[in-house]
């Protein structure tokens, strides 16, 4: 059990800095391992028992990296909030424009393969994966994905300090004129400068996750995205 949380707490705190140890560990896939390992020991059950019938695709805040419980990822706040069932596929390191460790991770691709029920309403949550991006590159990356996978809304990136707030902001706009362009909800969370984060200075913590959930459900609910 040793063997196996220490390197994730390694990872995580690398891909944070962005140091070298990280790049020499995506040269040899050790990190793309460790991250699929993470995501295979998540419970494939669904969080909530309520009507509402979701499913989220995110990065690593919707797969709860870096916690030591990943059910306590935003999605089971929302699902409490929204009175709803979440189905959640989340993948540390993914994002529209790709996926940092994993290839065929990013959110284009799996929306391909995403199995969904004609209730559920799709939610996309993401955008801190593509803030080195260039944001028309990230604006027609979302706009792909939403009209691939038919997605209700999406749910862009919170100022966490381990990422330059410009970049994030300039990310925040392309998200927002992306949804726009595909005529569907767009929650930003820029302003949410209260949330608390991990030594990463990158990853929510559980209270933090708690918050986000519930903002993400209550602004979709005002919106009338959840059915």
């Amino acid at each position: 059990m040793v063997k196996r949380v220490v390197p994730v707490i390694v990872v995580a705190l690398a891909v944070a800095a962005g140091g070298a140890w990280l790049w020499r560990a995506h040269q040899q896939g050790e990190a793309c391992e460790i991250i699929r390992a993470g995501v295979e020991r998540r419970p494939d059950e669904a969080v909530g028992t309520g009507p509402r019938k979701v499913v989220v695709m995110g990065d690593s805040y919707a797969q709860g990296f870096g916690l030591s419980d990943q059910t306590e990822s935003w999605p089971t706040a929302f699902a409490a909030e929204a009175d709803a069932t979440v189905r959640v596929d989340g993948f540390a390191g993914s994002g529209f424009t790709g996926s940092a460790f994993c290839d065929g991770e990013e959110f284009g691709t799996r929306a391909k393969g995403l199995a969904r029920g004609d209730d559920e309403v799709l939610v996309i949550q993401g955008g801190l994966n593509d803030v080195n991006a260039d944001p028309g590159l990230i604006e027609s990356a979302a706009v792909a994905v939403i009209e691939t996978s038919d997605a209700e809304a999406v749910v862009g990136p919170p100022p966490a300090p381990n990422r330059d707030l410009a970049l994030t902001a300039a990310t925040d706009e392309a998200l927002a004129r992306a949804a726009d362009e595909s005529g569907i909800v767009y929650v930003s969370t820029l302003a949410w400068d209260d949330l608390g984060y991990l030594p990463d200075r990158l990853h929510l913590t559980p209270e933090s996750h708690g918050v986000f959930g519930t903002r993400v459900a209550d602004a979709l609910l005002e919106a009338g995205v959840l059915r």
